[in-house]
């Protein structure tokens, strides 16, 4: 189930990047517009809360991804604009350290959970991946609660020798891993105290060793373990993905179209004129397809099975659920 899982993700990948507009290469999450002081991860609750519902959202070139289980157990990427730093429970769990987003208001959310494997940054529209410069980062409030505090389930406040990390791999357009990089959210291994930090300000992590990269996936390493795994919550909040310090948050560019799924129809909304639009299934497969569409547009995709689907439209590519 899990290379299953993986191949179909990997799959819209491949057909997503072949959709080349001018959408921006920086991911800032202010496309998705957010309650004040709230935070977001998926719509609906799954019938089967160990299965979960798999979600995704979208910033400049990227997709990001997660799992809902209930609503209020999640796994993956959430978005986020809450500002608070305060830490007492898991209603606190989307709030970042360091008190709001890098720039803008929104940022991600990132809870790593071991057996939701398809919770990735899939770059969607550069076809074979292209470089990503790197990202912002900072810990969660609840991590940095418990890197300082400790807590009731046997962490203890870091020491020397202590450290929380987060693993970025990158991988090819195949699904191929191709390279690594480890970043420090608390580093405390110095006998020099005077070394010890944990992050609680947005700090860049470069990527730029990992090359032309079509996904990214986090996972994290701590030095306080028990017999079930990391006593460290597994949390990172992130923001301005592949952010280019000269052209920032003013290079986004608005996308193209919009593409909404309403039971076993399809809008596209696009100021473009001669467009096609096309279906695809998460194997690759092209379903269905439109061709000299003008501005909106729907789809009648009624004699296709229920399931996920890819629709690529006036340069932009999104899953779809047709009912």
């Amino acid at each position: 189930m899990q290379k299953i899982l993986l191949s179909s993700i990997f799959a819209l990948c491949a057909i997503a990047a072949q959709a080349q507009d001018e959408v921006s290469s920086v991911a800032t999450f202010e496309e998705t517009t957010l309650e004040a002081e709230s935070h977001w991860f998926g719509d609906t609750d799954p019938e089967d809360q160990y299965t979960g519902v798999v979600y995704d959202f979208y910033s400049g070139r990227y997709m990001l991804t997660g799992t809902r289980h209930s609503s209020s157990w999640w796994s993956g990427f959430a978005l986020s604009n809450e500002t608070s730093t305060e830490y007492t429970d898991l209603t606190h769990q989307f709030r970042s350290a360091a008190g709001g987003a890098h720039s803008g208001s929104n940022y991600a959310v990132y809870y790593h959970n071991a057996w939701d494997k398809e919770a990735r940054i899939c770059n969607i529209y550069d076809e074979a991946g292209a470089q990503v410069s790197g990202m912002y980062v900072t810990n969660a409030a609840y991590a940095l609660n418990v890197i300082l505090n400790g807590d009731a389930y046997g962490s203890t406040p870091f020491a020397t020798g202590d450290y929380f990390k987060m693993i970025i791999k990158g991988y090819d357009i195949e699904g191929n891993a191709i390279g690594t990089v480890d970043f420090y959210l608390a580093d405390y291994r110095s006998e020099n105290e005077a070394d010890h930090y944990a992050l609680d300000t947005w700090k860049w992590c470069d990527l730029s060793s990992l090359g032309a990269v079509s996904m990214l996936h986090i996972t994290f390493e701590t030095s306080q373990n028990n017999e079930y795994g990391a006593l460290t919550p597994l949390y990172v909040c992130i923001d301005d993905i592949n952010y280019d310090g000269d052209t920032g948050v003013a290079a986004i560019a608005a996308p193209a179209a919009k593409i909404a799924a309403m039971g076993k129809n399809v809008t596209i909304t696009a100021e473009a004129a001669g467009y096609t639009a096309e279906v695809f299934s998460t194997a690759g497969t092209l379903v269905a397809s439109q061709r000299g569409c003008n501005g909106a547009t729907t789809l009648d995709l009624s004699e296709l099975q229920p399931g996920i689907y890819i629709v690529r439209a006036a340069g932009v590519a999104q899953r779809v659920v047709i009912r």
